[in-house]
């Protein structure tokens, strides 16, 4: 083992101080400060030199910071950040008419709870006056972590087997001051040049390219070219024995680096790069700044990659493919790699001033992420991805407790960590994405390119950046016109300071032809934005122009007449607000407005833009969630035309809102009719993704398709799914890399084993007590299993699981009452069958330490006509209880508590006011055929218990259905 000083004898002339005028480390008390720095001081330029015996194992490294600051305003104390750093000792020189003094009567003191480094006198006196320079020379130690954070390690097995050791950085957002002492701020900017010490028989790869390297016995030592300005947090090196491969474009080398025996499989990912660089440069008209870009795969990252400058790491399962095995969309890949690319502008060019702006990088590096990947390949149909996935997570983020604003002022190190998150990335990237459209995508890019070049090298607020587009809009001779032109910051303060998401209500006045726009918020708070609105109409169904047609001001009701839009509609003609969805907010219409659009879907579906049709199904979602529609067959009638459509976006916001009403309707006299309208709206679809494979749409898409075919127990999809389920757990075929099910087999395993025969389940059972705890299935079943319809089935899987003969070999106590919960919550058929086993076990299970604080948590969702049997099982719970003396930190809930079925009462509150409806709606739709569905679902058990497996799984699944589909044939 080294010592803490032993790597330095390398470092030569760099490391030699006086020792006695070494600046001591004092021990005064920390007192109270801000966690930010002061600004007295500024780094002028940083000379960074890291010893690391990392090629033979060693994780204690040893550095050099050499800081030249200014002294801003006069103080008594240089400020830097520093943390898990030892050994350090500091010589401060005073820089003067190019020579330097050594100042002495100096010592530094650890400020632990900010991560501050402070260099101040001995005795207290203003030290360092406004204007002059110094220079600070740093020495200390530190270990590697294990962990993506600072300078960490990981161990490999080279190509003969033996141990191999790399080093890689992660500094973003605040681990800078792991690896050595700086102004750990993003918006404080300074050039670093690098010097690394290691074994011969590795590399040291940084932010710019190598400018030397130096042999010395059994050590190399690597220097960089000194970087442009650029923050802390995207210092970056990685020591490795790792080969490259590189190509080089319009002048910029770009290399991608991996293990020998695995940098062939970055072929595909080193192309991407090069073709996305060079569009990156056409579209915004800024060069990348750096003559290199390097692409690392690494066994450990923080996240999937990291954006350093001209060094970028990834998860090396990200970027390298084998493109003859590995036959999966490669799709995510390459957008996580753009992702990273854009950063290079958006993030490392200009940088935000401080946390606060971090989706100043991660939006837009989200958004123009996709919007390059789109032009590169077409062919993926990048921008649907976006809704599907981007928006579709930025819009339900809205629903949960933590929601904050876009810029929202953070300061310690876990609130800091905390906003790199679905608003920074998401919700961000829509709103970006909103503006790209409403400004027009010319003058948006243009006003996004003269933020670039004025701030680069530099840092920026979103002031700076609104200002820029301000300055676009003016100068274009459409914009300019317009009376919110002026307003631009009013405009985008009204995203980046709201907390929640606008809903805007569109209601027709079809007497005076007038239009009332009318805005809240998704939640209760007092939020009005600005809000962009355009619009297609039945006359003019134009859905490509997504420019900005007018703004609703920020006040809760705004009305128009037609005549100032230039339209003319009748009362029978529909108008569609936010075209192509690229507006960030929900739309609700007035009844008559939402049937007009449902008979156009019936008539001519495709009138109407792929995109707006899924947008009116995530639309209505809420609405049905909260009861918030007017009538509900306007809602059926919507859905009827989807046995038409064979869009898989459409389909998959559809589902969510088929899947809603259905769970509002278990119990009642319709769902059974309710299943089979939705058989025959689903039915076309699947057939299309299951059966015929379609080639434009993966299994993994259709995964919504198939969780709503079966939930309406759709013959072909429950004989499908049940195949899978059979092959995966008694025949241990595992599918679960298979590209075709990646990201889906959950939906799968549920689905198939939702009615199984007693023979197969008992089987699965008999796996399941038989199976390894650490095996690949064995959470598989446990979650699958939950998901059958047999109460008899589901009362047996829970006693194996959770009974007193179980001895919880298979889940801990309080396991099992939490386990409890999430299959009580997630499945309504298995409420009942809970209940029973509460009863039956609530000896046993009350010991558990958290059983009543559970106990309570299933009460909430308990029907109206179980609610007497809760309170009386409650009160036998707690005379036993009291009886055997079992204490618990929280009281059991009262039987007439407000509490007792409170998550149930939205679903009671439907069924109060719609049900009747629904069932009469249905009547009339569906066809009446006694036994019909009897013998479909028979049909599907016969063949699905049938079949064998000659041919391999998925080609067996696709002949079950096949076989159901000639038995539906005979009953028609």
């Amino acid at each position: 083992m080294i010592t803490p000083l032993s790597g330095l004898a390398a470092l030569g002339a760099f490391f030699l101080v006086t020792l006695a005028l070494v600046v001591s480390e004092s021990s005064v008390p920390e007192r109270p400060r801000s966690l930010r720095l002061p600004n007295d001081t500024h780094p002028l330029a940083y000379h960074l030199h890291i010893s690391s015996d990392i090629h033979r194992g060693v994780l204690l490294f040893s550095g050099n910071a050499t800081i030249d600051v200014v002294i801003r305003k006069s103080t008594n104390e240089i400020v830097l950040h520093a943390k898990n750093l030892s050994d350090i000792q500091i010589t401060v020189h005073q820089l003067i008419d190019g020579g330097s003094e050594i100042v002495d009567n100096l010592t530094h003191t650890i400020h632990r709870s900010a991560s501050f480094l402070i260099i101040h006198p001995i005795e207290n006196f203003q030290a360092f006056e406004e204007g002059q320079r110094f220079r600070l020379e740093i020495l200390y130690t530190a270990n590697m972590t294990q962990r993506p954070a600072g300078l960490y390690y990981m161990d490999y097995s080279d190509e003969e087997g033996h141990p191999a050791f790399v080093a890689a950085t992660q500094s973003e957002p605040t681990f800078g001051r792991l690896i050595f002492p700086c102004y750990d701020e993003p918006g404080i900017k300074s050039n670093f040049s690098i010097k690394i010490t290691h074994g011969s028989s590795h590399s040291a790869i940084s932010n710019m390219p190598v400018k030397e390297i130096w042999s010395h016995g059994d050590l190399k030592t690597t220097l960089f070219h000194t970087t442009p300005p650029m923050s802390t947090y995207l210092v970056a090196f990685v020591i490795s024995y790792f080969e490259s491969t590189s190509e080089t474009y319009r002048g910029i080398t770009q290399s991608l680096y991996a293990p020998p025996a695995s940098k062939e499989k970055g072929q595909s990912a080193l192309k991407n790069a090069v073709r996305t660089v060079a569009a990156f440069e056409d579209y915004f008209g800024v060069s990348y700044p750096l003559p290199k870009l390097d692409h690392v795969a690494l066994k450990k990252n923080f996240g999937a990659a990291m954006e350093n400058w001209g060094l970028i790491t990834y998860k090396d399962t990200s970027l390298l493919k084998n493109i003859s095995l590995d036959i999966r969309n490669p799709l995510w890949d390459r957008i996580t790699q753009n992702h990273e690319i854009a950063h290079q502008w958006f993030g490392n060019l200009v940088s935000p001033e401080w946390w606060t702006y971090t989706w100043m990088n991660e939006g837009f590096a989200t958004y123009f992420g996709y919007v390059i990947t789109d032009l590169l390949y077409p062919e993926y149909k990048v921008m649907e991805t976006f809704v599907a996935h981007e928006a579709d997570s930025a819009y339900s983020y809205n629903s949960f407790f933590d929601v904050r604003p876009m810029s929202s002022y953070v300061e310690n190190e876990k609130d800091i960590m905390g906003v790199f998150d679905i608003i920074s990335y998401k919700r961000a990237a829509c709103v970006i994405r909103m503006f790209h459209h409403a400004f027009r995508q010319k003058v948006f890019v243009r006003g996004i390119s003269h933020f670039l070049e004025k701030y680069r090298y530099r840092a920026a607020n979103e002031l700076n950046l609104f200002d820029a587009l301000q300055t676009e809009l003016h100068e274009d001779e459409y914009f300019s016109q317009k009376s919110w032109a002026s307003r631009i910051r009013d405009i985008m303060l009204s995203w980046t300071h709201s907390e929640w998401l606008p809903i805007l209500v569109v209601t027709r006045n079809y007497e005076n032809n007038s239009i009332t726009f009318s805005q809240r918020s998704v939640h209760s708070k007092d939020e009005l934005w600005w809000i962009p609105l355009n619009f297609a109409t039945a006359q003019s169904p134009n859905f490509e122009d997504t420019q900005v047609d007018i703004f609703m001001p920020p006040q809760s009701q705004y009305s128009v007449a037609l005549a100032d839009l230039n339209m003319q509609l009748s009362g029978r003609d529909w108008i569609i607000v936010n075209k192509q969805q690229t507006g960030f907010y929900l739309v609700h219409y007035d009844t008559d407005n939402l049937m007009a659009i449902a008979r156009q879907l019936q008539a001519n579906h495709s009138v109407i833009h792929k995109v707006n049709r899924a947008g009116l199904f995530r639309n209505l979602k809420p609405q049905i969630e909260h009861n918030d529609i007017e009538q509900v067959d306007v809602v059926f009638e919507m859905l009827k035309y989807l046995e038409l459509e064979q869009d898989i976006l459409t389909w998959n916001e559809a589902a969510d809102s088929i899947d809603r009403l259905s769970e509002n309707l278990v119990g009642t006299a319709s769902h059974k009719l309710f299943n089979e309208f939705v058989c025959r709206l689903v039915t076309p679809i699947f057939r299309r993704v299951y059966v015929e494979q379609n080639a434009n749409i993966s299994l993994d898409q259709g995964n919504r398709i198939l969780h709503t075919a079966c939930l309406a127990d759709l013959p072909e999809c429950l004989g499908y799914t049940r195949n899978l389920a059979k092959e995966y757990f008694i025949n241990k075929v595992n599918f679960t890399t298979d590209s075709e099910y990646y990201g889906t087999y959950d939906t799968v395993l549920c689905m198939g084993v939702r009615y199984l025969s007693d023979p197969d389940f008992h089987r699965v059972i008999d796996v399941l007590k038989a199976a390894d705890r650490g095996s690949e299935n064995y959470d598989d079943m446990i979650y699958a299993l939950r998901c059958t319809q047999s109460h008899r089935h589901l009362l047996h899987y829970l006693e194996v699981m959770l009974g007193e003969g179980s001895t919880h070999l298979i889940l801990s106590e309080p396991e099992a009452m939490m386990y409890i919960v999430y299959v009580f919550k997630s499945s309504s058929a298995s409420r009942p069958v809970i209940w029973q086993y509460i009863e039956r076990n609530y000896m046993l299970i009350c010991r558990s330490p958290n059983f009543v604080e559970h106990f309570n948590q299933i009460a909430k969702f308990v029907p109206r006509h179980q609610r007497l049997n809760v309170s009386c099982s409650a009160q036998t719970i707690a005379n036993h209880m009291e009886a055997e003396g079992i204490k618990s930190s929280h009281e059991l809930i009262e039987s007439d508590s407000p509490l007792v079925g409170k998550k149930m009462k939205i679903t009671e509150n439907f069924q109060d006011r719609f049900e009747q409806q629904i069932h009469n709606w249905l009547l009339g739709e569906v066809p009446q055929s006694t036994g019909r569905s009897d013998a479909l679902l028979a049909a599907s058990l016969s063949a699905s218990n049938g079949s064998s497996r000659p041919q391999g799984i998925l080609k067996d699944a696709t002949r079950a259905v096949r076989s159901v589909l000639r038995t539906i044939d005979m009953y028609r």
